[in-house]
């Protein structure tokens, strides 16, 4: 009779052998659970650098974070991973100044409501609201909590059950423009979902109203909910390697893979990793794909029928603090920053030539205190939306320069030249694209990773990967690490409630 695998010393058994394709957040936060636990984890990453759309650029002087640049401080996951990796000291908290939501059509500016999540209002009768919606928009959606809990219970998108319960103005006027901003998707093409316990909160309190107030968890200035890292977000990925190393994981770059054979051909156990040529790169036990969908796909030989991802382009600009044209800007005109609303002023839908392209502005140096510089002031815009290619895409730098001057300045409320520039960094990257299709089912021993499958934000990414790792640990009878207490530290801003959006 065969020894029970789970009586057999951990010294004595094989360890368990596990390929991660893919080095962004997912693939290593997934590997350091495994490779904690005692498998032997090996991470394939096709780039010549680890950390996914966590990436910096060389500007004016200094390192800007290029893609994503802050996390969302809800559920506390984010903050538990910091404090076990060494560098929850290194959490920065927003300005308290709140975001703004400003007009494509004409740059008309508001103040965006606070305690929203994705832009549902927790307080309907609040000055700034009202101001966003208008009189009746306002009354329809101070009425929300008095409609029968049944109202919208059938919604399966964002979009059908903010109009069912709050009405059509909250939905064009905030979810919309928010909606677009955070995931690059219009709400209806936001499964329910993307808000993690909002369907629990719905039906606990049964309004969406006070579903929102409870899941936002407080009444600070929109926008407010989320941290950075006062080093830039690649503190992140240097620590998560350097933690993936010392617990015995092989990192690789520029091993990009292209399939899988998981039939067991040959005398080794085992799934065979392939490149391009069909040469075996490794071989594992198990296989975490922590990689887009497009590349999942391909890799299982399951190519989908409509586009998997949309792309968005982040241009940074350095600004001259001492020109008479920036000067201002120092105030914080519009706060952290800005979502656009393309929708507003266009009942038809978005405006044929609108003032704005953009579909966001962070105002770096307003938002992040630890950011300030005396010399540069620096705004990162971001442009395209699910469905559409960035109007960027094909600017060279003088051309996208020009164009994010225009939209930075209508955004703030200012006329900024070019020779108040310093510098720009620009860099496209590729998002899931929301919608229906063809869910990816993997073969026995394959697992997937990733924002396309967990949500978008680290706050939904990270817990995700921490359960794939656990999930196959748990299938191959291995118990799955403790997580050791964290050292006690000089007090810091911890980042443990809720956010609007990120």
């Amino acid at each position: 009779m065969p020894a029970d695998p789970a009586a057999t010393p951990a010294a004595a058994r094989a360890a368990l052998r596990v390929s991660v394709v893919g080095g962004g957040v997912s693939g290593l936060v997934a590997a350091l659970e495994l490779a904690r636990a005692g498998a032997a984890v090996t991470v394939l990453e096709g780039d010549t650098r680890f950390g996914g759309r966590i990436a910096s650029a060389e500007l004016a002087g200094r390192t800007v974070d290029i893609g994503a640049e802050a996390f969302a401080t809800r559920g506390g996951h984010v903050a538990a991973l910091l404090r076990e990796l060494g560098i929850a000291e290194q959490c920065a908290a927003p300005a308290p100044l709140g975001s703004w939501l400003v007009a494509a059509a004409d740059g008309a500016a508001a103040p965006l409501p606070p305690a929203g999540t994705l832009g549902i209002p927790a307080a309907p009768l609040a000055r700034a609201t009202r101001q966003v919606l208008g009189a009746r928009g306002t009354l329809r959606a101070a009425a929300e909590p008095l409609l029968p809990a049944r109202v919208g219970r059938d919604s399966a998108t964002i979009a059908e059950l903010v109009r069912a319960r709050s009405g059509s103005a909250v939905l064009e006027k905030l979810v919309r423009p928010v909606a677009l901003g955070v995931y690059s998707a219009p709400p209806e093409r936001l499964p329910l979902s993307v808000l993690p316990g909002l369907e629990t909160e719905l039906r606990r309190t049964g309004s969406l109203t006070r579903g929102a107030r409870a899941l936002r968890g407080r009444t600070s200035a929109a926008g407010g909910a989320v941290a950075t890292l006062r080093g830039g977000m690649t503190t992140l990925v240097t620590a998560l390697t350097d933690a993936v190393r010392g617990a015995g994981g092989e990192l690789c770059t520029g091993s990009p893979v292209a399939a899988l054979d998981t039939a067991g051909q040959g005398t080794e156990r085992g799934i065979a990793v392939l490149d391009a040529a069909g040469r075996e790169i490794a071989r594992a036990d198990a296989v975490v794909l922590a990689v887009p969908e497009s590349a999942a796909r391909a890799i299982l030989g399951a190519p989908g029928e409509q586009e998997t991802e949309s792309t968005v382009e982040v241009i940074v600009l350095a600004l001259d603090r001492a020109h008479e044209a920036v000067a201002p800007l120092v105030r914080a005109p519009r706060g952290t920053g800005a979502l656009v609303n393309a929708d507003a002023g266009a009942p038809g839908g978005e405006p044929a030539q609108p003032l704005i392209t953009a579909k966001a502005l962070t105002h770096i140096s307003r938002k992040w205190p630890h950011a300030t510089h005396r010399d540069t002031e620096l705004v990162r815009l971001s442009y395209g939306r699910d469905g559409a290619a960035p109007a960027t895409r094909e600017l060279d730098d003088e051309a996208a320069l020009g164009l994010a001057l225009r939209d930075a300045g209508a955004i703030l409320g200012a006329r900024l030249p070019r020779d108040a520039v310093q510098g720009i960094a620009r860099h496209v990257w590729r998002m899931p694209a929301r919608g229906e299709r063809a869910a990816l089912i993997p073969p026995a021993g394959v697992l997937l990773a990733g924002d396309w499958c967990s949500g978008a934000g680290f706050a939904a990414v990270i817990p995700a990967a921490q359960r794939v790792a656990r999930e196959l640990l748990t299938a191959h009878g291995v118990c799955a690490h403790t997580v050791p207490a964290a050292p006690q530290r000089t007090a810091h801003p911890d980042p443990a409630t809720e956010r609007p959006h990120e």
